[in-house]
C-alpha cells in the first residue's frame, strides 16, 4: 500500500512517548484485539495515548501519543491498524502494528467516532459526530471520497452482509421534545449510491445511543441505548420508573427494527449500557454496563429462540405479557443472562479473544479478565484519575451504583460529559403536570440560578437536590463536593459552525442583528444576565411564568430549543422566541448563524 507524505512535525508529535511516571494517568475507553490474540490495543483518553498491551501479562509494551484521545481502532488482516483521534480537527492514522510506526495520518472532520473499512479494503469509512456526517476516504491516497449527512452525532457504523449498505447509528433524538415519538434515529446508506435510502426509529424514548455491532453472519445488529419513561413524574426510580436500559435489535435483512429488549431485571438495573458485542463464536452477546460496573453477557441464539417463540404469543418468561410489551419486560433476560461484577470502574469497552472476555475500567485505570464466569485477574495500567477531586466527581457522575438498584446515574439525564438527554421531565420541584426540557449542565456553577425556572439559588444546591430526589441516594458530603468540581471542569466544546476557529461572513452579520436586540438578556462572558423573566409565549398553565435567562454557549449541541423543547432547530426558536425588531428571512438565518456558533 502507498503511503502518502505527511508533515515531519505531526509524524514526530504521533510517535512521541510519554515518560512522566509521576502522571502516567490511564482512562481506557476504547480496546481492540490483534489479528492474532497475542496482542490488546487499547486508547488512553486522559492522555491521547495508543497503548499495546500483552494480552497475556498485561503489561504495556509500548505507547504512542497522537493529536488527540483514541474514538476507535480497526485492526486489519496483516495486522495494521487504522486509528480515529478525536478533536475539531479529527485525524486518522494508519499504524504499523508491529513497531507502532505511524504510516499515514490525514485529517477527517469534526470528532471521528467510529471506523467501518470498506467491502473492496481499499476505502474507510469514519463517521463525523459533530459534522452529522459518515465520510469515506481512500486507503492510500487519505482523499475524501464522498460525505453523507446522517442523524444527530453519528457514534457508530456496521457493514451488512454483503457490504453494499451501512447502518449509521446516532446518539441523541433530533425533533421537538413535544413530538410522538420522541427518539433516536438510525440511518440505512446505499454505499453504491453513496446516499441514505431509509431511516429507523428506535422506540419512544430512546436516547444515548452508544454502540452498535452485528452478528458474525451479519444479519442482526444490535444497538445498546438508553430508554427514558419520560412521560412520568419522577416520583420513584424503582422497576425502571424513570430510566431503562436497553438493547434493540434490528433485523439487517428486512431493514426494520425486530424488537428492543431491556437489560435490567425487575429488582436490579442495568444503567448506562456502554460497548455491545458478539463473541466470534457468535454465541453471545456481550454488553459493558457503564454506570454498575458489570458485562452482561447473554446466550444469544437462546434470546433469538425466544423472542421467535414471543412473538407467536408463547409465555416465554412469568413476565411475558404479550408481543407488544416486551421492551417493558425487565424479565425478558430471565436464565439466558449473566451479570458479571468485574471489579473496576466504569466499564465502557470490552474485547473478545477466542474465549477470553478483556474489559476496561475507565475511572480505575486498568484491565480485567475473564476466562469463564468470573473476571478473576486484574490489571492497572497506570494510574487513575481518581486521586483528583474533579476525577472522582466524574466518577460519581456516572456510577449509578449510588443510587437505588442501579437504574440511573447523572448521567442518564445528563449524558456526554453532562449535557441534555433531548427529553421534556416533570420534576416535583413545582409541582406535578410541568414537564420541562432537560438542560446541559456545562457552565451551570457560573451561571446561577438552575433549573429551567430558576427554582435552585445555584448548582451546589441541584447537585445535592439531584442526588436525593431523582437517585432517591444518600451520600457523604465530599460526593456531591466532588461532583462541583468535576461540573465547574466543563469546557464548551467549539462549534462546528465556525470556520477556521471564527466567525463566518454569515455569523458575523448575525452577531450585528444580535448585538442590537438580544443583549439586554443575553449579556456577558456568558451570555446570560442571570435573571428571570416572564415568557410570554403560549404554553398552557406556563403563560407568563419566570424563566431562566440561559447560557447560549455550546447552544448549538443543545437540541431541542425553549423550556419545553418545542423547537428542533436553532431557526424554529427564533421564529417563536425571535427579535422583537423586524429583521427578514435572510437576517433570521444569519442570526441562526450567529448564536450558533457560540
Amino acid at each position: 500500500m502507498r503511503v502518502w507524505i505527511i508533515n515531519f512535525c505531526l509524524l514526530f508529535w504521533g510517535m512521541s512517548e510519554i515518560w512522566a511516571a509521576s502522571e502516567n494517568i490511564v482512562s481506557p475507553d476504547v480496546l481492540a484485539c490483534s489479528t492474532d490474540g497475542k496482542t490488546l490495543w487499547v486508547g488512553n483518553r486522559f492522555s491521547s495515548e495508543l497503548l499495546k498491551v500483552d494480552s497475556r501479562t498485561l503489561a504495556v509494551k509500548k505507547r504512542i501519543a497522537l493529536n488527540a484521545p483514541v474514538t476507535a481502532i480497526t485492526v486489519m488482516p496483516d495486522g495494521s491498524l487504522w486509528v480515529s483521534s478525536d478533536g475539531v480537527s479529527g485525524k486518522l492514522y494508519k499504524i504499523d502494528g508491529r513497531s507502532m510506526k505511524v504510516l499515514g495520518a490525514f485529517d477527517t472532520g469534526y470528532s471521528p467516532s467510529s471506523l467501518l473499512i470498506d467491502s473492496s479494503g481499499k476505502a474507510v469509512w469514519a463517521t463525523l459526530r459533530y459534522n452529522n456526517e459518515i465520510r469515506k476516504y481512500d486507503c492510500d491516497k487519505g482523499s475524501l471520497i464522498c460525505k453523507i449527512s446522517v442523524g444527530r452525532e453519528p457514534v457508530g457504523a456496521v457493514s451488512f452482509a454483503d457490504g453494499r449498505r451501512i447502518l449509521v447509528v446516532n446518539n441523541m433524538p433530533e425533533m421537538s421534545a413535544l413530538a410522538f415519538p420522541v427518539a433516536a434515529k438510525m440511518d440505512i446508506i446505499d454505499t453504491e449510491k453513496s446516499k441514505v435510502i431509509k431511516r429507523l426509529l428506535l422506540p419512544n424514548g430512546s436516547t444515548d445511543v452508544k454502540s452498535v455491532t452485528t452478528d458474525v453472519t451479519g444479519e442482526h445488529a444490535y444497538v445498546t441505548h438508553l430508554l427514558a419513561r419520560y412521560q412520568l413524574p419522577t416520583n420513584q426510580v424503582d422497576r425502571g420508573w424513570m430510566y431503562t436500559n436497553a438493547l434493540t435489535i434490528v433485523d439487517l435483512k428486512n431493514e426494520k427494527v425486530e424488537v428492543t429488549v431491556l437489560l435490567d431485571t425487575p429488582q436490579k438495573g442495568a444503567a448506562n449500557p456502554w460497548q455491545v458485542m458478539v463473541s466470534p463464536d457468535n454465541k453471545e452477546i456481550c454488553v459493558a454496563l457503564s454506570g454498575v460496573h458489570e458485562v452482561c453477557r447473554i446466550d444469544r441464539e437462546k434470546l433469538h429462540d425466544r423472542l421467535a417463540q414471543a412473538k407467536q404469543g408463547v409465555a416465554v418468561t412469568p413476565s411475558y405479557n404479550g408481543w407488544e410489551n416486551v421492551m417493558n419486560d425487565a424479565g425478558m433476560l430471565y436464565g439466558i443472562a449473566q451479570y458479571q461484577p468485574v471489579g473496576g470502574k466504569g466499564i465502557r469497552a470490552i474485547a473478545m479473544n477466542g474465549k477470553t472476555l478483556y474489559a476496561a475500567g475507565y475511572f480505575s485505570g486498568d484491565i480485567h479478565v475473564a476466562k469463564g464466569d468470573v473476571f478473576d485477574v486484574q490489571r492497572k495500567l497506570g494510574n487513575n484519575m481518581l486521586a483528583s477531586a474533579e476525577g472522582r466527581g466524574n466518577m460519581y457522575f456516572h456510577d449509578a451504583t449510588l443510587g437505588f438498584q442501579g437504574w440511573q446515574s447523572c448521567a442518564s439525564c445528563h449524558p456526554n460529559d453532562a449535557r441534555a438527554d433531548g427529553l421534556n421531565w416533570d420534576l416535583l420541584n413545582d409541582g406535578l403536570g410541568n414537564p420541562k426540557n432537560t438542560k446541559s449542565l456545562l457552565l451551570s456553577h457560573q451561571t446561577p440560578p438552575c433549573m429551567v425556572t430558576g427554582i435552585r439559588a445555584n448548582a451546589e444546591i441541584a447537585v445535592r437536590s439531584g442526588i436525593k430526589y431523582i437517585l432517591f441516594a444518600v451520600t457523604p458530603p465530599s460526593v456531591a463536593d466532588d461532583m462541583d468540581a468535576y461540573l465547574r471542569s466543563l469546557k464548551p466544546l467549539p462549534s462546528p459552525y465556525l470556520q477556521n476557529g471564527r466567525l463566518s461572513e454569515k455569523a458575523n452579520k448575525g452577531k450585528a442583528i444580535f448585538d442590537k436586540d438580544c443583549l439586554s438578556c443575553h449579556s456577558g462572558p456568558y451570555f446570560t444576565d442571570g435573571k428571570l423573566y416572564p415568557v410570554d409565549w403560549a404554553s398552557g398553565t406556563e403563560v407568563g411564568k419566570k424563566m431562566d435567562v440561559p447560557t447560549l454557549i455550546e447552544i448549538w449541541r443543545t437540541v431541542p430549543y425553549l423550556y419545553d423543547g418545542r423547537c428542533a432547530t436553532m431557526k424554529d426558536m427564533l421564529k417563536v422566541h425571535g427579535p422583537r425588531i423586524r429583521v427578514s428571512e435572510k437576517e433570521i438565518e444569519e442570526l441562526e448563524e450567529y448564536i450558533l456558533s457560540l
